[in-house]
């Protein structure tokens, strides 16, 4: 048994056992033996397995977040819905069994004395219900409730964490190119002239 470990080490180890087993069947033990250290060990970084579930809903968010701050300084007004939404799949698929946890554990995420979480999910999709809503009064996007469109286009490219492996389809970067034209056009690959209105640029 090592001595120490780092905080890190432990929220991967964590991630990839609570995808495996679920979270209330992974015990601190479990995430000790796996990495070789004792109960003691990860006392030092979590006191409990709760704060180890909110130390993952925060390294997720904070790559979402920056991952679609940066499509959002970059992209011009018309595409940057599509851009913000590019850059959610990518975070997504790199982090597959991060996010895969944290979507399906968001009852035990509700449990915890973690009142920012709701806020950082809130301020999270403002930011795409305002981007499709600037889309569209550019003539760039179809009219539709922003806050609608939004909410379904993220669930929908939330489901990668559920079937994407690293390897299967291509990387996470060309998944999240196929995924996203899916979203834009359909899945349709004749349509008539008026009917080719890309619901995501």
């Amino acid at each position: 048994m090592r001595g120490t470990v780092k905080r890190e080490d432990v929220l991967d180890v964590a991630a990839t056992l609570f995808a495996a087993n679920g979270y209330k069947a992974t015990s601190l033990q479990l995430v000790g033996d796996e990495l070789s250290v004792t109960r003691q060990a990860l006392y030092y970084h979590f006191r409990d397995k709760g704060e180890i579930l909110a130390g993952l809903f925060d390294q997720l968010m904070t790559k979402l977040e920056d991952g679609v701050a940066e499509a959002a300084l970059v992209e011009p007004p018309e595409r940057r819905f599509g851009g913000m939404l590019r850059a959610h799949i990518v975070v997504i698929a790199e982090n597959r069994d991060l996010a895969a946890v944290l979507l399906h554990e968001r009852p035990e995420m509700a449990k915890l004395d973690v009142p920012e979480a709701a806020e950082r999910r809130h301020q999270y999709m403002r930011q795409f219900s305002e981007a499709y809503a600037d889309g569209v009064a550019l003539g760039h996007l179809r009219p539709a409730d922003p806050s609608v469109a939004a909410n379904a286009l993220v669930a929908a490219a939330n489901g990668i964490s559920w079937w994407y492996r690293s390897g299967r389809g291509g990387t996470p970067r060309e998944v999240a190119e196929m995924v996203l034209e899916l979203l834009r056009g359909g899945f349709h690959r004749l349509q008539l002239a008026n009917e080719q209105v890309n619901l995501v640029q």
